[in-house]
């Protein structure tokens, strides 16, 4: 770490003369303000932004990215309706990387012509609109083909769908390999869809604030120390740096309500929030999460975890005049492998009766374009899939810089993902899941799907109650002993807004930049067919049995389906997918011990057929 801090400040030192201040960004100890916010208006917000790079010089701070405006504003809010039309015209303003300098192609009138993929570079760029259900397709919210050379100039046009819930989502680059440098340099912003007040009406009228927590590379490079963080930290782009940790200011009236919308767009760091007043750690109110409202009777909490990507927006009672209080992140421990993440300030919240009044919530009457969001129903599971976080250290003297990480579909080779792979899960719009994500690495990781959301079922295999729907879920290290670190999700592709081709990774873009990504095709709506298993009556122990998987349809003058069937003995995949050859696949094993083994069969299903999974299939094996 060291090393690299080293060679970072060469890196800002080799800059000569000042540096344009394409990206400005407030001084430490500044009050923290709302970011400038742009508005839709008869249903319709349109946005010219540039994505700018600012080289800093030592004593600067790290180099910035940012994305600005024609009129000079710098990452605003995006407040939107459900049912408006979005449309960004992005500028790429960076200068061309060296290698692609001499490639670099010719202005081209055909719209689609950054739609098909190509070379990654440091200088190339695209747009996630994070856990919006905004179609994967190009010029909507497609990360995997869409990539904005320098000096290229792209338009993103999107319907915001009537039935996306009313939230905070935001926005950032998506360029594999290049996301941690681009959002760790502030390219970042939040975007509001309308209505909360509506779900929940003790909103309506209530003072808002925006907070989007950032983090950066440190501002001050010295030895490593038990307590140094991984990285520096910014509320609103104001700079809360290690050691000194000159605390950003938040101005509030005493005792109000205010409804505080805060996004972790850091690239790697994992906030654990709490407001003290007099050093006590104050309740909340969850009203959101993820973008998505929270239903039910949500009891209040003290502490906010929130991993990179993740957003939590909830009622707080800011102090009495003169009683003092902070914003705060808590100590998260991340591993023996993974980033420090230690208690630290990030705001002195003063309260007077000066104080600049909040923009408030709409009433919830104002906007009537739509009625108010209500959560999907729920719909039982097809199919079970199992995925796993793991990561590998061929020389654990080098560190971080020879990790290989991976998540890997249960059955499937562990494999850093490659531009222009195929997807390693192909399921049908109109399925509904469910996924056990395990953690089998030495740190945190953090898992996030594209354009859905889902609900938790258990952690460590235990049932919860916990009726927030989410795109981003932090899962703890395994510690080297006992069982995996897990989740069960609730994977739901009925929307047809999932149709396409999109991504799932860790959201610490680190490990996301360095292959911890998967790809996930969803299909029109398939044939539905049934997996039914066949096996031998008389089965006994070191004796090779063979199990048949029959996949059928009621569609009786279609063709036979192909694909491939996953199976599994006692819960544990077993093999490779065997593929599905005149309706059928099989599969051949043997047991070791007697008793009773449950046999199961997932079919993946293919272009046309829908997967299906087959019920257990219980064996008694003699001894």
């Amino acid at each position: 770490m060291l090393v690299l801090m080293l060679l970072l400040a060469a890196s800002f030192a080799l800059a000569s003369g000042p540096t344009e201040q394409a990206c400005p960004r407030p001084a430490a100890g500044s009050a923290v303000q709302n970011p400038p916010e742009l508005r839709s208006h008869n249903g319709v917000l349109e946005v010219t932004l540039h994505f700018r790079y600012q080289l800093t010089l030592l004593g600067q701070g790290p180099p910035r990215y940012c994305y600005v405006t024609d009129d000079g504003l710098e990452s605003p809010t995006l407040r939107v309706n459900p049912g408006d039309q979005l449309i960004i015209h992005l500028h790429n303003d960076l200068q061309p990387a060296q290698a692609q300098t001499a490639s670099q192609p010719a202005a081209s009138q055909d719209p689609d012509q950054y739609c098909h993929g190509g070379a990654m570079s440091a200088s190339v760029t695209n747009l996630h609109f994070h856990g919006t259900t905004v179609p994967p397709t190009c010029h909507q919210d497609e990360v995997i083909r869409t990539l904005i050379p320098a000096g290229g100039d792209f338009d993103y046009r999107m319907t915001i769908p009537r039935d996306e819930p009313p939230g905070l989502y935001w926005y950032h680059p998506h360029p594999h390999g290049y996301s941690e440098r681009q959002v760790q340099g502030g390219a970042s912003g939040a975007l509001i869809v309308e209505g909360l007040e509506k779900v929940d009406p003790a909103l309506a009228k209530m003072p808002e604030r925006v907070i989007v927590l950032r983090d950066q590379t440190l501002s001050q490079l010295r030895e490593m120390e038990a307590q140094t963080p991984a990285w520096d930290i910014s509320i609103n782009y104001v700079p809360v740096s290690y050691p000194q940790y000159q605390t950003a200011i938040i101005n509030t009236r005493p005792s109000e309500k205010e409804l505080w919308r805060v996004a972790n767009a850091a690239a790697d760091t994992i906030f654990d929030l709490q407001v003290l007043a007099g050093g006590v750690p104050q309740p909340v109110k969850m009203v959101a999460i993820d973008g998505v409202p929270v239903t039910g009777n949500v009891p209040p909490q003290t502490s906010i975890p929130l991993p990179p990507g993740a957003r939590a927006e909830f009622v707080v009672e800011t102090p009495k005049a003169g009683e003092p209080a902070e914003l705060v992140t808590t100590n998260w421990d991340t591993g023996p492998q993974g980033d420090r993440d230690p208690s630290r300030p990030i705001a002195n919240i003063i309260s007077s009766d000066d104080a600049p009044d909040q923009p408030a919530q709409p009433s919830a009457q104002s906007t009537s374009k739509s009625g108010a969001w209500q959560p999907p129903a729920s719909a039982p599971p097809i199919v079970q899939r199992k995925l796993y976080f793991s990561q590998m250290v061929p020389n654990p003297l080098e560190g971080d810089t020879s990790v290989f990480y991976f998540i890997t579909v249960a059955g499937q080779t562990p494999a850093a993902y490659r531009m222009g792979q195929p997807p390693n899960i192909v399921v049908h719009q109109g399925d509904v899941e469910d996924w056990t994500v395990e953690n089998r690495a030495p740190e945190d990781h953090v898992f996030h799907i594209h354009q859905i959301h889902f609900r938790v079922l258990e952690i460590d295999g235990k049932p919860v109650n916990d009726n927030a729907l989410r795109d981003t879920i932090d899962l703890p290290y395994w510690d080297g002993s006992g069982p995996y670190p897990s989740v069960k999700l609730r994977m739901d592709f009925r929307d047809p807004n999932t149709v396409g081709t999109f991504l799932y990774h860790c959201h610490i873009l680190k490990h996301e930049d360095m292959g911890m990504m998967g790809v996930i095709q969803v299909l029109p709506p398939g044939v539905p067919t049934e997996t039914l298993l066949q096996a031998p009556a008389r089965i006994g122990t070191a004796t090779l049995v063979t199990v048949t998987a029959k996949i059928s349809t009621k569609d009786a003058a279609s063709t036979a389906p192909g694909g491939s069937v996953q199976f599994a003995v006692d819960g544990i995949t077993t093999g490779r997918k065997m593929p599905v050859v005149n309706g059928a696949a099989t599969f051949t094993t043997s047991f070791d011990t007697g008793g009773e083994h449950v046999i199961t069969a997932t079919y993946e299903g293919d272009k046309t057929y829908d997967v299906s999974a087959s019920r257990p299939l219980k064996l008694k094996v003699a001894d």
